[in-house]
């Protein structure tokens, strides 16, 4: 029987370490937090989880995760309606400035549910599953690493770092068949590669340059009788700054302002009464915030710092190293805003299932998960680039962030937004199509219209079709044209100003007095 070890228990890892447990695999996973979990759902209101601050953020489960597991998870999929998931089904919250009904489609379902209660299912599920193990408050602070003194060909001169365990906070080790690295988007194991002397590719990588602000609500009264706007949500981008409401398991949801990360007068919102004030200021979400049926059940949460990430571990088609697999925010990164990582982790944890589980040779599992990285992972790395870039122009015209792949010169051709310095795109592909394509900005207004465009513009949103398939596709972007050389546009969403929602905010505090404890 192999045995794998796993290094962190969030989705990524749950997930992986279930599906290898049930192809056979003897699995442990290794997570540095202790387990101080709620008995029941009954207290997940006060499970914080230090190691994960994302847990009190909005969070979607995308159709493309829902698919996941009703395939290779069905018991976890079960588990979360039974602990109150929402499934939103998109078609029932089509436009109504649509010019006919949306077509029928059974997978654009979306779970609304809180990230606590996912990570709560995820554990009880994977408790009951023969073969794999969490260890909880164990730190690993290593890797055990051999490095093959052989060249992987002439070109280079050293062979693949081969990981043969982990070495832990208490002085021990412990081998494995194979490592996986789902430590997340602070993970240290690239560090110790490289330190290892591994020759890994530069990832790449570009600044969000958006911060959030989060607080989740519960109703003592039902849900308003109103359409999402945004498909699994309801909000707008306004001044310099939007806000979305997430619907969640039960009677919760979740209200997120995006704000420029150096927007130092929009930072009251960190508090409280004034984040009260300001999403009640917002008139479409006046029916979801009555004071007199909904009441906060968690602080405001803040996150900052994000950057989009995609970290490769073969180059060239040589594996850097070998015995050790990356899934999760330690493989890919996007804007939380687009709420793709839980939805990337799931599909990162099955592609390692399948690969692990139908390969022997390391090299090769290094290989055809990198295949799976930059097919199914590395398009929504760079359509996150392009749609950051596109809102700084609004809101930071004149200081535009440019996105830039660190450490390597992107490769010529390089699909579609030409940040990511691999793969490069074959004559003709993706990348030869995307000036003839459309950006996402002009495929949400023209879907807005049309309800073909909407169908397959919806499922790119949710991960069942790439962008170069949608946004690149000559008749798709011919349609999205002719629907805006029509010059129709929907209806802008009311709102206050920049100004006015810090001025309203800061008056709110002021009257509460001292700013709440943190």
């Amino acid at each position: 029987m192999p045995n794998a070890i796993i290094i962190g228990a969030g989705a990524a890892g749950l997930t992986a370490g279930l599906l290898l447990a049930r192809r056979g695999w003897r699995v442990d996973v290794l997570e540095r937090d202790v387990d101080d979990r709620p008995g029941d759902l009954a207290g997940i209101d006060d499970w914080r989880r230090p190691g994960a601050t994302q847990t009190w953020h909005s969070h979607a489960f995308l159709a493309r995760c829902r698919s996941l597991l009703a395939e290779h998870a069905p018991d976890v999929l079960a588990a979360l309606r039974a602990a109150g998931a929402l499934e939103v089904r998109l078609a029932e919250h089509a436009p109504p400035t649509l010019t006919g009904p949306a077509p029928a489609d059974d997978e654009l379902v979306v779970l609304g549910c809180r990230r606590a209660v996912l990570d709560w299912v995820l554990r009880e599920v994977v408790a009951t599953q023969p073969g794999v193990t969490v260890r909880s408050g164990t730190r690993v602070v290593g890797l055990r690493i051999e490095t093959d003194p052989a060249p992987a060909g002439p070109a280079f001169s050293r062979g693949p770092v081969r990981v043969r365990g982990v070495r832990l906070a208490d002085g021990s080790s412990r081998d494995a068949d194979l490592v996986v690295d789902a430590a997340g988007r602070l993970s240290p194991v690239r560090r110790w590669l490289a330190n290892a002397g591994a020759d890994l590719p530069a990832p790449a990588e570009a600044d969000c340059g958006i911060a959030y602000y989060s607080r989740y609500y519960r109703r003592s009264g039902p849900a308003p009788d109103i359409a999402l706007n945004r498909g699994h949500t309801t909000g707008a981008s306004f001044d310099r700054y939007s806000c979305l409401m997430f619907p969640a398991d039960g009677d919760s949801f979740s209200m997120t302002f995006g704000v420029l990360p150096e927007d130092t007068g929009i930072r009251v919102l960190r508090h409280g009464a004034a984040f009260d004030a300001a999403v009640r200021s917002i008139e479409m979400f006046v029916p979801w915030l009555d004071p007199g049926n909904v009441r906060p059940v968690s602080p405001v949460t803040a996150m900052s710092h994000l950057t989009n990430r995609l970290r490769p571990l073969v180059a060239d088609g040589r594996p850097g190293v070998l015995g050790l697999l990356a899934i999760g925010d330690a493989a890919v990164i996007t804007n939380p805003a687009h709420t793709r990582g839980v939805s990337l982790a799931v599909l990162g944890a099955v592609r390692l299932t399948e690969v692990a589980s139908g390969l022997r040779d390391p090299a090769e599992r290094a290989l055809a998960l990198d295949e799976s990285m930059r097919a199914e992972l590395a398009p929504w790395f760079e359509d996150s680039c392009a749609q950051d870039a596109a809102r700084l122009l609004r809101w930071r015209p004149e200081q535009p962030i440019v996105p830039q792949a660190r450490g390597a010169e992107p490769a010529e051709g390089a699909p579609p937004t030409g940040y990511t310095p691999w793969p490069a795109a074959p004559a003709g592909g993706a990348g030869a199509a995307r000036p003839a394509g459309v950006t996402n900005g002009e495929a949400y207004l023209a879907a807005r219209r049309d309800p073909e465009i909407w169908h397959r513009f919806t499922r790119l949103q949710n991960l069942l079709a790439t962008p170069s398939d949608v946004l690149g596709e000559s008749g798709f972007a011919a349609r999205v044209r002719e629907i805006l050389a029509t010059g129709w546009r929907p209806a802008g969403v009311p709102g206050p100003s920049h100004d006015d929602l810090v001025g309203l905010a800061t008056d709110a505090l002021a009257r509460v007095g001292a700013p709440e404890p943190r």
